[in-house]
């Protein structure tokens, strides 16, 4: 069940079908996944509407067909957004498994329709509800942008938590290159998570590497004979660009860092679907973090007009 957002972002048209879609992307709120504790089921549920109203503070509702210097050009030459909100899951917290589905009925028909998915998400646990979609469907990569790498099987028996999205992405026959960048400090990791996901053919780029190697060096390694579904846990950034975090770590990638991975992807119509994960209102600062998610979302509607284009050969 879906429930409609006011006001939609960046005034786009606002459908709680997503099978009447008929935008290349579609904005959806998912409040929470599978969680540990109770906590997780509030933590980040509203981050897709602080993220809404965070376009209408910055006034970009009011300036879409001005020049945007991150990509180069007018954001949107006519004025029309090419994004349509679907509002948000409505979870169930007496319920709260039943996300799953909720999402699966929302996210499969967009997928099989070529609509990209823009999805704002509760804590980690989300990503592998928008992969999901693509089993059978299309063969896709995964970039992570995150402090952790998540490779986590279980913690006390569950196997589903925000500590294991990329293990359960490797369980999809769908998934072929995992990239994982932004790894830092100390986390839920152990040995044998680190050695199990260089096992599964995981690349794991830490914030050190992109730090000592450039951003773009990394994008450009990036193969683009598949498309690309990105996770992007806000954590993966750094949090004097992304304070509204759980998990506080200095040394993470920069507004430009992550730019640079996400515009290269949409140059390149390589694109087939992005989440924003742990993004928790009550810890943010000035509506920072809400402000970088428009912005980068802004970017990629800027930059990949049309998602199913052949990739740009450079």
């Amino acid at each position: 069940m879906l429930a409609p957002s006011f006001p939609t972002f960046l005034g786009a048209e606002n459908s709680t079908d997503p099978a009447s879609v008929k935008t290349p992307y579609a904005l959806l709120g998912i409040p929470y996944g599978p969680s540990y504790e109770a906590w997780e089921l509030s933590a980040a549920a509203g981050g897709a509407d602080m993220v809404r109203a965070a376009a209408v503070a910055h006034a970009y509702t009011r300036f879409l067909t001005h020049w945007n210097f991150d990509i180069g050009e007018p954001q949107f030459e006519d004025g029309k957004p090419n994004v349509t909100d679907l509002g948000n899951i409505v979870g169930n917290v007496r319920d709260p498994e039943c996300i799953v589905t909720d999402a699966a009925a929302v996210l499969g028909p967009l997928v099989k329709a070529g609509v990209v998915p823009v999805v704002i998400g509760g804590m980690d646990s989300v990503p592998p509800m928008l992969v999901a979609p693509f089993e059978g469907q299309e063969d896709i990569n995964v970039l992570q942008i995150d402090a952790h790498i998540d490779f986590r099987d279980e913690i006390n028996g569950r196997r589903d938590g925000f500590s294991s999205p990329m293990r359960r992405l490797r369980d999809y026959a769908c998934v072929r290159d995992l990239v994982q960048v932004g790894a830092r400090a100390i986390g839920s990791a152990r040995r044998q998570e680190v050695e199990a996901a260089l096992k599964a053919g995981n690349r794991i780029v830490t914030a050190w590497d992109v730090y000592e190697n450039g951003a773009k060096s990394i994008a450009e390694s990036l193969d683009l004979s598949r498309r690309w579904v990105v996770s992007l846990d806000c954590d993966g950034m750094d949090p004097s660009v992304a304070p509204g975090v759980g998990a506080i770590e200095p040394g993470g990638l920069t507004f430009m860092q992550t730019g640079a991975l996400l515009n290269h992807l949409a140059r390149n119509n390589r694109l087939a679907g992005i989440v924003f994960t742990e993004y928790q209102p009550a810890r943010d600062v000035g509506d920072a973090t809400a402000h970088v998610i428009v912005r980068l979302i802004l970017n990629i509607l800027g930059l990949q007009r049309n998602p199913q284009a052949v990739p740009v050969q450079r």
